[in-house]
């Protein structure tokens, strides 16, 4: 086409358009008419629309080349696709850790006894495949804590000694030690693993750990907040070293925030963790500066990190539903794990005594949560989800 051409129909186009935007409207009463929804509106939809587009084009590169799939390969494609069942793992030994000098202690066997009772109640043990749990073993322990922290828990093993088990664990914060409390740390964090290590070789599709003592307060060092090892950080870890997982996302909806699954992997890009939990300005506990939201990472991890600190008290199940949605949602679609753990505490649900009436969660909401994240794992690993009961 010549240029004087183009010049016509260029003209021609823009005097049509002119004459569409000035069209007169016939008089009559005037319709009210909703404001539409500009680029910078969009809604939460279109952000995750958004970010999948940029989670498929970052990892577009690293795809190899196109190549054709005959039937053969089309027919072992869809084996990988068949529902394997899901896991379950827990020891009923684990209800013998309790307070000796503290009857009305809130870390207490019944939050063990009373999860697994219901579970049977409701036939769900016998729909799973149990995975027979076991203990960590010393080196395992070791990738995320310290020889002296082993070594310190482990002298008190079938002590009967309950002034000198009182008197070690007021040196730290919030913690009781039970002459079981070793063995029973080993069990959790070792059944964990094996729960992990399981769903990453494709023997189940997901699965629940049920364990006591929990593990997402415990750090390097030292223990803390009902917490002696990492459980959840161990069992990532494995996955890193141990299956071909490279990208790992944890996800802490427990009202506490888990500051020691944080600085276990807060330079460490290949773990996002995910933290949604109470924090009213730094005055409730652990009381640390670093649950705020600003504490996003360093070095290869910054960016990895996020924190959800909630300000307020009286959250609702709404507002728990619209943090996933409007957050962990774009970055699950954008990022792309591997594996999806999640430290499931349920003390910010109505009747916990921690909490009391501070948050409003119903124990309903805690459903849409775990099926938002159930099926983002990336699909070459099989669709992966943990849930650990903190």
């Amino acid at each position: 086409m010549k240029n004087k051409d183009l010049e016509a129909l260029t003209a021609k186009t823009m005097t049509s358009t002119s004459t569409v935007k000035t069209t007169v409207v016939p008089s009559g009463p005037k319709t009210r008419r909703s404001p539409r929804i500009t680029t910078q509106q969009a809604t939460s939809s279109s952000t995750l629309a958004d970010a999948r587009r940029r989670g498929l084009a970052r990892k577009k590169p690293k795809r190899s080349q196109d190549y054709i799939r005959d039937m053969y390969f089309n027919a072992q494609q869809s084996k990988d696709l068949i529902m394997k069942p899901t896991g379950i793992t827990y020891d009923d030994s684990m209800d013998q850790h309790v307070c000796l000098w503290d009857s009305n202690y809130p870390e207490c066997p019944e939050r063990y006894t009373r999860v697994i009772q219901r579970c049977k109640e409701l036939g769900l043990v016998d729909r799973c495949q149990f995975i027979q749990p076991r203990e960590a073993t010393r080196d395992e322990v070791l990738k995320k804590h310290t020889e002296e922290q082993i070594e310190i828990l482990a002298n008190t093993e079938n002590s009967n000694n309950v002034n000198e088990l009182e008197q070690l664990s007021s040196h730290y914060d919030a913690i009781y030690i039970h002459p079981t409390s070793y063995r029973l740390s080993l069990l959790s964090a070792g059944s964990t693993i094996e729960l992990v290590d399981n769903i990453c070789k494709g023997n189940v599709q997901n699965g629940m750990a049920i364990i006591r003592p929990p593990g997402h307060h415990a750090m390097k060092s030292e223990y803390c907040g009902y917490c002696f090892f990492n459980n959840v950080a161990l069992a990532a870890q494995h996955a890193l070293d141990n299956t071909a997982v490279n990208r790992i996302l944890i996800v802490d909806w427990d009202v506490h925030h888990g500051q020691a699954t944080q600085q276990m992997f807060y330079n460490d890009n290949r773990v996002v963790y995910f933290s949604l939990h109470r924090y009213e300005h730094g005055t409730f506990w652990p009381n640390l500066r670093e649950s705020d939201y600003d504490f996003i990472g360093e070095g290869p991890g910054r960016g990895y990190n996020f924190n959800i600190p909630l300000n307020k008290t009286h959250m609702s199940d709404a507002d728990y539903l619209a943090v996933f949605q409007q957050v962990l949602l774009p970055m699950l679609a954008e990022y792309e794990p591997d594996l999806i753990i999640v430290s499931a505490g349920y003390d910010a649900a109505i009747g916990c005594l921690e909490v009391l009436i501070i948050l409003s969660l119903s124990i309903m909401v805690f459903f849409p949560l775990i099926f938002t994240v159930q099926p983002s794992a990336h699909n070459d690993i099989g669709g992966v989800r943990c849930s650990v009961r903190r």
